[in-house]
């Protein structure tokens, strides 16, 4: 994670996810993208896979955001895309322990294809690692061995819940 999830950059990230505004998901992919380089230089991995939201979470915000970030990262990294798909609407993880968060997400997420033994697990802002637990079971349960997790932030651990 390349950022805290405070300031400007929280500021940035709720402007692409809560309205759609794609000229703040190119800032946030391309500042993604640059630390990955930074960080890890080339990435050991095969595909990404995405969390994508329910659809009716999608058509009510008018777009998927991790999905829109993950379909432009896989082509800058020419990685093959796969994505895990929500089985039911949950309430929003907002506000929730971490307990309540992982309940919430338990078996949510299903991968419908084998996957490549290394992917990178894309989602936007990371804050108990709930959601990224849930799509890294639905991971392995398709053949990934190796799950790297990505997130454009991390909520800072005083915020944490």
């Amino acid at each position: 994670m390349p950022f805290l999830y405070e300031g400007e950059i929280a500021q940035l990230i709720q402007r692409f996810k809560f309205r759609a505004e794609r000229r703040a998901g190119q800032v946030l992919l391309q500042l993604m993208l640059q630390a990955l380089e930074l960080r890890h230089g080339p990435l050991p991995v095969q595909a990404i896979v995405t969390a994508d939201l329910h659809v009716r979470r999608a058509r009510e915000r008018g777009f998927d955001q991790t999905l829109w970030l993950g379909r432009r990262m896989a082509r800058a990294l020419d990685l093959p895309l796969y994505r895990a798909t929500r089985l039911r609407l949950t309430p929003t993880q907002r506000g929730l322990s971490r307990a309540a968060r992982q309940r919430n997400v338990r078996r949510i997420y299903h991968v419908r294809s084998p996957l490549p033994d290394a992917v990178l697990l894309l989602d936007d802002v990371m804050t108990t690692g709930a959601t990224l637990e849930a799509l890294s079971r639905a991971c392995r349960e398709q053949g990934a061995r190796h799950v790297t997790v990505c997130a454009l932030a991390r909520t800072p651990a005083a915020r944490a819940i």
